[in-house]
């Protein structure tokens, strides 16, 4: 980004209107989408974030991440949370390859096992009560393709919106 503001102020764009367009900008379903704030919690469906490479942005750029991770993993994908874990509150692990993730986060962060979307977005709403941080993120970034309980990561994003809209609405 700095890159492009400098390269706007060489062609004489002010930092003004660059700072303008850019509040005007309108991200892509699915890629780091703040699609609900409600309360003291902002939900972000990151389900494009098929490896953990591509995951690492969400969870380096937010706190207070109650993060949903899980699917069908890249092969040699490996999760490394060395400077990212003060940002995770607790991971859900969803999906058919529990076991991967689990042994990915064990003893790193502090994580629940709840198979599928739906409890996890219940177990989160329950857990963000306990937690009881000013701020929460509930962030859907995978870690890893959906095939293995959806069709493809658009699927995966939108029962991830839709379920978080209803169980948002009877919890929060």
């Amino acid at each position: 980004m700095s890159f492009v503001l400098t390269l706007s102020k060489l062609i004489g764009i002010s930092e003004k209107s660059f700072v303008k367009s850019l509040n005007t900008f309108i991200g892509l379903p699915h890629r780091y989408e703040v699609f609900l704030k409600k309360k003291n919690c902002v939900f972000i469906n990151d389900s494009k974030a098929t490896s953990f490479e591509a995951t690492k942005f969400a969870l380096r750029n937010t706190k207070n991440l109650f993060w949903i991770v899980g699917g069908l993993p890249k092969k040699n994908d490996r999760i490394t949370l060395n400077n990212l874990k003060k940002n995770i509150v607790k991971s859900y692990i969803i999906g058919k390859n529990t076991n991967f993730f689990k042994k990915q986060v064990q003893n790193k962060i502090n994580f629940h096992v709840s198979k599928n979307l739906r409890s996890s977005i219940i177990k989160i709403l329950k857990d963000i009560k306990l937690f009881n941080k000013k701020k929460n993120t509930i962030l859907l970034s995978p870690a890893s393709a959906s095939y293995d309980q959806f069709l493809n990561f658009e699927k995966r994003g939108e029962i991830f919106k839709k379920l978080s809209k209803y169980y948002a609405r009877k919890f929060i």
